[in-house]
C-alpha cells in the first residue's frame, strides 16, 4: 500500500471519528415536580331503602296491588314505588336514572310486558354534597294481545332493576 493510500484511509478514519463525535453534545437539562397532591375519584351509587318498596294498581298510591295473588288482564298497569339512596360524587358528574325489565327471569308473560319510568324514575342525577333519596315508580303494563295469547302465563320480576349511569363527560 503506498503512502497516498495510507494516508486516505487515516484520513477517512479521523473524519469518520470527528462526525460520530458531531452527533453527540452536551447539553443542560432540569425538571420539577408536578407538586405536591393527590386526585380521588369520585362515587356513584344507588341502594333501595328497606321496606319502602309497594305495588300499586294503575298509579302510584292506588289501590294495593299483590302479584302473589292479583291477576293481570291485557291493558292493565302495576307500578313498583320505592325510595333509593343515592350517593353521587364528583365535580362534573351528571347521572340518569333508567328503571328496566330487561333481564326477566322467566315466563312467557315476559314478552308481553312493557316497562316505563313514573315520576322521578328516568330523572337525572347531579351531586348534591349529601345522600339523596328519590322516590322512583316503575309501570309496568300487560300490553294488547290478541286471542287467547298470554292468559295463564306468568313471569318472574326478579330481574327488574333501577339502574343509575353516569352520562359523558365533558370537562370544562
Amino acid at each position: 500500500m503506498n503512502k497516498v493510500t495510507k494516508g486516505a484511509l487515516a484520513a477517512a478514519a479521523g473524519a469518520a471519528i470527528l462526525v460520530g463525535g458531531a452527533g453527540t453534545m452536551a447539553a443542560w437539562s432540569d425538571s420539577s415536580s408536578l407538586g405536591s397532591g393527590t386526585v380521588t375519584a369520585g362515587t356513584l351509587n344507588i341502594d333501595q331503602v328497606p321496606d319502602s318498596g309497594k305495588w300499586h294498581w294503575g298509579t302510584p298510591g292506588g289501590t294495593e296491588f299483590n302479584p302473589a295473588t292479583d291477576r293481570l288482564v291485557p291493558g292493565d298497569t302495576v307500578v313498583y314505588v320505592a325510595d333509593y339512596n343515592i350517593t353521587a360524587v364528583g365535580t362534573n358528574l351528571v347521572a340518569t336514572l333508567t328503571p328496566t325489565l330487561g333481564n326477566l327471569e322467566s315466563g312467557e308473560l315476559a314478552q308481553h310486558l312493557h316497562v316505563t319510568a313514573v315520576g322521578d324514575g328516568g330523572g337525572e342525577i347531579r351531586p348534591t354534597g349529601s345522600v339523596q333519596t328519590k322516590t322512583i315508580g316503575t309501570a309496568i303494563t300487560f300490553t294488547d294481545v290478541q286471542g287467547e295469547t298470554g292468559q295463564g302465563a306468568s313471569a318472574s320480576l326478579a330481574g327488574g332493576t333501577v339502574t343509575l349511569t353516569q352520562n359523558s363527560v365533558t370537562t370544562p
